[in-house]
């Protein structure tokens, strides 16, 4: 065994959890329902953007780090879009209007926007997959500014920051660079953590219990008061207060998570597989949503009598259909040797057989 492979930590089980609840509930938060949103919108997102930071370090040089990042992170973008491409324009021939089809999916492709724009032209969206792009460029960030001193990075964090919410008011760029400047400042809050854990660990039970109940006191608060959380447009709601209430909504799902893992392997298990493999489930997901009737499935289903007329019936078929095909072909990609290599895993996080 080599000195590389003796220091080798092996993967905090929690934090896959951790992952696998967001993964599922980005996937929920597409279905447009208020009452789900006002629960995965205080977190969701953003919580990848924490992890992110939490294992971010100054380990490797930053054409380095860069490199890595756009491998693990673009070259995936890039395949999902391809997909989406030839889905799309194939889609579109049915419909006949193939040539639109495909040209609008490449230009959404190149541009890399979350969301569809009209200001100051009509800028078609890619989907969820911008988180791609936005976490490459927040990663980026926040390694460039972990070379300044204290006091210049906490000043250019915010900045971006306040960079990001200001520009998206003007116009939206390219390759969804304004999220990232956003997603910064949550991944600078996970790196923060990262830094501090032993001293948060030695602090007194009385000073735990404290904080752990301030915490989600503070996120069923931004719950409760929820208007708008929505990091694919900079859209931060109302300001720092529910910044705030998003950080402390990312620690109580870390906190449940790691509740998770010690009493609750038979539902930690599942969840931590797909916590590992997310990007896979993502770029699935992106497919799915774009392409997917889904309501209109549904619809048709109702009028062949299969499902009841009612609201609730449709929104539980279509959640159901969408993790069994998002999960499931996860699943699949997951065991295959080519689509391992392709998004970037390693032989040592290969699935059991």
């Amino acid at each position: 065994m080599t000195e590389t492979q003796q220091v080798k930590k092996p993967r905090l089980q929690y934090v896959d959890i951790a992952r696998g609840i967001a993964m599922i509930c980005i996937i929920l938060g597409h279905l447009g329902n208020p009452s789900i949103n006002r629960v995965v919108f205080t977190f969701h997102v953003p919580i990848f953007f924490f992890i992110t930071g939490y294992f971010t370090s100054t380990k490797r040089s930053l054409p380095e780090f860069t490199k890595n990042k756009a491998r693990t992170l673009l070259v995936p973008y890039a395949m999902a879009c391809l997909v989406i491409i030839i889905l799309g324009t194939l889609l579109g021939l049915h419909y006949g209007n193939a040539a639109d089809a495909f040209k609008g999916w490449i230009y959404a492709s190149i541009y890399g926007a979350g969301d569809s724009y009209t200001v100051p032209f009509y800028i078609k969206g890619i989907g969820a997959i911008w988180f791609l792009w936005a976490t490459f460029w927040g990663s980026v960030f926040l390694r460039i500014s972990l070379d300044f001193n204290k006091y210049t990075r906490v000043f250019s964090i915010f900045a971006l920051f306040a960079l990001g919410c200001y520009t998206r008011r003007l116009f939206w760029f390219p390759l969804s660079i304004q999220a990232g400047a956003c997603a910064t400042l949550f991944m600078y809050m996970g790196y923060l953590l990262r830094q501090n854990k032993d001293t948060l660990l030695a602090l007194p039970k009385e000073a735990k219990v404290f904080s752990t109940l301030l915490a989600f006191v503070t996120w069923f608060s931004f719950m409760k008061n929820f208007q708008s959380f929505w990091l694919v447009h900079c859209d931060i709601g109302k300001g720092m207060v529910d910044v705030l209430g998003c950080i402390c909504a990312c620690a109580c799902v870390i906190m449940i998570s790691k509740f998770i893992d010690d009493r609750m392997s038979f539902i930690g298990r599942p969840l931590a597989y797909f916590g590992r493999y997310s990007l896979l489930v993502l770029c699935v997901h992106i497919i799915e949503l774009d392409l997917f009737p889904w309501w209109r499935v549904a619809w048709k289903l109702v009028q062949h009598g299969v499902l009841p007329a009612n609201y609730i019936s449709q929104l539980l078929f279509i959640i159901a259909g969408k993790l069994v095909i998002d999960l499931g072909l996860a699943f699949i990609l997951s065991r295959i040797p080519l689509a391992r290599k392709a998004f970037g895993f390693r032989n040592q996080d290969k699935p059991p057989e």
